[in-house]
């Protein structure tokens, strides 16, 4: 079996973490690696365990995500589940993360029981009515109409959050799109759900373009003049918003130029590239007070 290395590699998520802030970046991509293991370090292990934990935020949108994978997957397989089922689901894991956080079930096994935010900090506990707000926004998935379309067509979905890889230059790049699906005339739509109630719309616009960048290198063979043939969409889970976008070549090599910056700049920071070597001296903080801190899920361990 080959031995587990971290190594170098771009995604959306390394870049944004690495553009809010550097040493945030160190800390979740470096300095916690190793730290599942028995013998780590406990600033390694604290620093994994930081890694996992989440906020009624994400922890809505994670689990909203993935109801709508389990149910696009068993559409394919023919079968559509009861809406009811799927959001009592949710509920009852609702209902069972807030517990097992509150009984700090996190602190021995991060991965299976990620904790909340507020009680790792020792902050006022912000979850009441968690359950019923995933359960709406699961119930509003039933009703979106570009939700309803995909469950009509099941034989064009092509991808339902499959981690994928390209390679832009010499950088692997991964993805992993919510749903893309055929559109019946020879192109691809990338669908992104979202379930927040605001977003960066120009940071949805540069990580859309991201996926249309591999859509055209899976699907239509990186022949660039074929861009026109995707078109990306963000469709808002609790509002019912969406916005569809027809790629062009801009798109494409806006994309790119994203990618090869973004992965230089990782580069820049290394003492040794070659070995994906890091040390944390070379990963600035931001100055005291900045807003970013705040809501840091390294603050602890960063001394914030």
């Amino acid at each position: 079996m080959a031995a587990f290395t971290n190594d170098l590699s771009w995604s959306w998520s390394r870049h944004r973490a690495l553009a809010t802030c550097q040493r945030q970046y160190y800390f979740a991509h470096y300095g916690f690696w190793g730290g599942w293991y028995r013998d780590a370090t406990p600033l390694a292990r604290q620093l994994y365990l930081e890694k996992k934990l989440t906020t009624r935020g994400m922890w809505i949108g994670t689990a909203v995500h993935a109801a709508v994978e389990g149910v696009l997957k068993e559409v394919g397989r023919g079968r559509y589940p009861d809406p009811d089922d799927v959001v009592a689901t949710v509920v009852a894991r609702a209902e069972a993360a807030v517990r097992d956080s509150r009984a700090g079930r996190y602190r021995e096994n991060p991965k299976r029981y990620p904790g909340f935010a507020c009680h790792y900090f020792g902050e006022p506990e912000d979850l009441d009515g968690m359950a019923e707000e995933a359960a709406e926004v699961t119930a509003a998935v039933f009703k979106n109409p570009v939700f309803q379309r995909l469950s009509e067509v099941p034989d064009r979905i092509c991808e339902v959050e499959r981690l994928e890889q390209l390679t832009v230059g010499d950088v692997p790049v991964w993805v992993s799109l919510d749903a893309l699906v055929a559109d019946g005339q020879g192109g691809y739509v990338v669908i992104d759900w979202k379930t927040g109630s605001h977003h960066d719309l120009d940071q949805v616009r540069q990580q859309l373009g991201v996926y249309a960048l591999y859509v055209l290198s899976r699907y239509l063979d990186g022949v660039a003049s074929e861009v026109g043939r995707v078109k990306t969409m963000m469709v808002n889970l609790r509002s019912g918003e969406q916005e569809v976008h027809a790629c062009d070549d801009g798109h494409v090599a806006d994309a790119t130029e994203l990618v090869r910056s973004s992965a230089a700049t990782m580069r820049g920071l290394l003492r040794d590239v070659s070995a994906n070597e890091a040390h944390i001296d070379d990963f600035p903080t931001l100055e005291v007070g900045a807003a970013a801190c705040e809501r840091c899920l390294f603050r602890k361990s960063c001394g914030r």
